[in-house]
């Protein structure tokens, strides 16, 4: 059950598809909309750069009334969407946001952000999005469109490896799954014989039918392709709006660097992301 969404909002052009995409939610799910609001305070290298604590001090002071500022915008506009939500605010050091955002997401059920850009480095923040993933214990709805949901999805497209990232994903999406008009398990073909390849899709759709949804299995090829570029191809070709797949990295840090499945869909997926760790 989705009953507790939690969205960050930082005062910049992203919070409207933010504010957009946890109304639709909330509506969706009927769910309490909890609003995340990450304060940035100056750091106090006082000594190091040569300024003096008055003049930090007063610096500070700019920046919490610049937060008390927003807070007061930010109300009324989470309360528009619903007269129960509540507005969280923190003010925090620029390297406090990604610890505070994952402890927060631990008491809702879903953190609602905006997908990944290498390009414009102000819609979402890597590092919080990062830390949620791997320290909240709970999943992430990334966004990477307008689309209005509030009445479900379309077509749901599942990345499916067997794996327990991916197991993990699909358990904590059967609430969005359940509001999907079609579903697709996708699995990619890795030179394994085709019946074998299927099978393994298969059992995840017998699990599905057991939680009252229908699916379908789709065997994506992979020759010629990488794992990433086989997903994105399926997701255009059957028209998805909604991926999800596991988040995947033994080491965080390798992971962000190296790059994987999880580095690409997360900034190239044309449609909004279901995923967990």
């Amino acid at each position: 059950m989705i009953k507790v969404v939690l969205v960050r909002l930082d005062g910049t052009s992203g919070d409207e598809f933010r504010l957009a995409a946890a109304e639709s939610l909330s509506k969706l799910f009927d769910s309490h909309l909890v609003g995340l609001m990450l304060n940035i305070l100056p750091e106090p290298a006082v000594a190091e750069a040569g300024v003096s604590v008055e003049f930090w001090t007063r610096l500070l002071e700019q920046a919490r009334e610049r937060g008390r500022e927003l807070e007061s915008a930010l109300g009324p506009r989470l309360r528009a969407i619903s007269p129960t939500s509540e507005l969280r605010r923190f003010d925090v050091y620029t390297h406090e946001q990604a610890r505070v955002a994952a402890r927060e997401s631990r008491t809702a059920d879903v953190f609602l952000g905006l997908r990944l850009s290498d390009i414009d480095k102000t819609v979402e923040l890597h590092d919080v999005v990062e830390e949620v993933l791997f320290e909240s214990g709970r999943h992430l709805f990334l966004v990477a469109d307008q689309k209005d949901f509030e009445n479900g999805f379309e077509h749901a497209v599942i990345a499916w490896n067997r794996s327990r990232e991916a197991a993990r994903a699909v358990a904590e999406a059967l609430p969005y799954l359940a509001k999907s008009r079609t579903v697709t398990v996708v699995v990619i073909d890795d030179s394994a014989p085709s019946d074998v390849v299927a099978g393994r899709g298969d059992e995840l759709v017998g699990y599905l039918r057991r939680h009252g949804i229908a699916a379908s299995v789709h065997v994506a090829s992979g020759r010629g392709l990488d794992t990433s570029s086989s997903l994105l191809e399926a997701v255009t070709e059957r028209k998805a709006d909604l991926v999800v797949m596991g988040g995947y990295g033994h080491s965080r840090l390798r992971e962000w660097l190296l790059g994987g499945v999880t580095y690409t869909l997360l900034r190239k997926s044309p449609v909004s992301l279901v995923i967990a760790h």
